[in-house]
């Protein structure tokens, strides 16, 4: 017996030793463009890895690696290139297949801990094959031009929007999620993201509407978690603007709530009333503009159903403050009722607020598309 259990010791000190010798997968990032998407894998020890590709598969094998509970759901990102992530444990090694939507030009390196990065990374390129083959002519045309994402955090300052049933304030959960957003906006070539604030401050409604025409926006996307008397009220839903006002009940709940915002701030943020100017500007614009608010919230809406529930499943309309802007693509998207206590505790998650951010960002991807 004596010598069983000295045997049993010795056999969990081997598999402890074994396991601290483990390299760990500290985190998964990703940075897509349109010439390629870059995968970064930090790790807190130099690690031995392979990588094998066919027409739409890569494998990456890592050997002696161990994952973080809270790095597993960063794993299964997806874009225009990476499609679905599969993972793998075989005896040592961890095996990930990434199926892709073509073939791309793979290469992958190294690179040790330096000054700004304390940890090793492994770095993965996907590159798109004609970017590869690009003649000089195509070299030497002028860049297209960088596409403006307007993106605003409802409410702010004195005006706390929403408050949940564990006291959580709408303004803060906003902004956390804009910012989250920009930093996916600002990492794709060819787009820029411009936030309507960046801290816990007011901005007047009109206001955040002369800082899209200011900076050209491209589109104008409204970041809300609205409440309503039911509790029961869940999942997301994106709205257009209507001159007419809500076409649901809801609708007009939130209209309401959302407009409020507009006694806050001072009389010099109001757009003077130029009757005549405001017609033909509205003649001129709003009809495309309309059509491509509704093409933007779709695009966002069936990202979102990805993640969870849907209030509603196409765009609805209201006469939200912040989406009169004449010539520019708006949406206002209700992220979760945050007078639901499930949803509540959902927006306080970091996680879930990187999976919000992450479908808007995709939502607008493919709008472009």
């Amino acid at each position: 017996m004596r010598q069983f259990i000295a045997l049993l010791i010795t056999l969990l000190y081997v598999g402890a030793s074994y396991a601290d010798n483990r390299a760990t997968l500290l985190d998964f990032r990703f940075a897509t463009s349109d010439k390629r998407t870059q995968i970064i894998i930090d790790l807190d020890k130099k690690i031995k890895y392979s990588i094998n590709t066919n027409v739409q598969k890569i494998r990456l094998n890592i050997q002696n690696v161990k994952l973080l509970s809270q790095t597993y759901d960063k794993i299964f990102y997806t874009d225009s290139r990476i499609k679905k992530t599969r993972i793998k444990r075989q005896k040592n090694t961890m095996n990930f297949v990434f199926s892709t939507a073509e073939k791309y030009k793979v290469n992958s390196y190294l690179l040790q801990p330096d000054e700004k990065y304390q940890h090793h990374r492994l770095v993965i390129n996907l590159n798109n094959i004609a970017t590869q083959q690009k003649t000089k002519k195509q070299k030497n045309n002028k860049p297209t031009q960088q596409k403006i994402i307007l993106i605003d955090a409802g409410h702010g300052g004195q005006d706390p929007g929403a408050i949940g049933y564990k006291n959580t304030r709408e303004k803060h959960i906003t902004l956390s999620i804009a910012k989250k957003l920009a930093k996916l906006i600002n990492r794709t070539e060819g787009m820029k993201a411009v936030l309507t604030r960046r801290g816990d401050y007011y901005v007047g409604l009109t206001k955040r509407i002369k800082i899209a025409q200011a900076n050209k926006a491209s589109v104008f996307i409204s970041i809300h978690a609205d409440a309503v008397p039911r509790r029961s009220a869940r999942g997301a839903s994106v709205y257009t603007l209507s001159e007419r006002g809500g076409s649901t009940k809801f609708a007009r709940q939130l209209e309401r709530s959302q407009n409020t915002g507009q006694s806050f701030g001072s009389r010099k943020n109001l757009i003077k009333n130029d009757q005549y100017l405001n017609k033909i500007l509205w003649n001129l614009s709003r009809k495309d503009r309309d059509i491509q608010s509704q093409k933007l919230g779709h695009k966002i809406l069936k990202q979102m159903s990805k993640i969870g529930y849907l209030h509603k499943k196409i765009p609805q309309k209201a006469g939200f403050v912040v989406l009169k802007t004449p010539a520019i693509p708006s949406v206002l998207v209700e992220t979760a009722f945050i007078s639901n206590p499930q949803e509540e505790k959902r927006l306080n998650n970091t996680k879930e607020q990187d999976k919000i951010a992450n479908a808007i960002y995709q939502g607008v991807l493919n709008y472009y598309r």
